[in-house]
């Protein structure tokens, strides 16, 4: 045990799971402040949420992500990861798009990006859920 929450995950698996629910509930204090139309304080808090999501990913997702895929295991260890990693790198990246979009390039597509907003934070709910099942699979069961 070398982690925080007592697994036998690393410290940084740890940190990774814990930074990562929070980033995924101040998403959704933003998603519910765009649904109130409170736009002053959703756009800021999406941005912000994304941008910071970045570090995780970075740091200790995709490292550990390219580790399963190079061990060239097909069991359910390691399928949980891989599921895990292509949708997180989907979402990951139509997050940014979405907030590039609607922040600083507003001319590019959609024209309505209403729908895009939606997929992207269901999405991210998603793979924070994943990602959880991911850490259980691999640390606690």
């Amino acid at each position: 045990m070398s982690g925080i929450l007592g697994t036998k995950a690393g410290l940084s698996a740890d940190l990774a799971l814990i930074t990562t629910w929070i980033f995924g509930i101040v998403a959704m204090v933003g998603a519910v402040n765009g649904r109130r139309r409170r736009f002053s304080k959703h756009c800021p808090v999406m941005t912000t949420g994304m941008l910071l999501n970045w570090i995780p990913v970075l740091i200790v997702m995709i490292p550990s992500w390219l580790g399963v895929v190079t061990s060239g295991g097909g069991n359910t260890t390691s399928l949980a990861p891989l599921g895990h990693g292509v949708l997180g790198a989907v979402t990951q990246v139509l997050m940014s798009y979405t907030v590039v979009r609607m922040q600083w390039l507003e001319d590019l597509p959609p024209k309505e990006p209403l729908w895009l907003m939606r997929a992207a934070i269901t999405l991210w709910i998603l793979t924070v859920l994943g990602g959880t099942v991911v850490y259980l699979t691999l640390y606690v069961l």
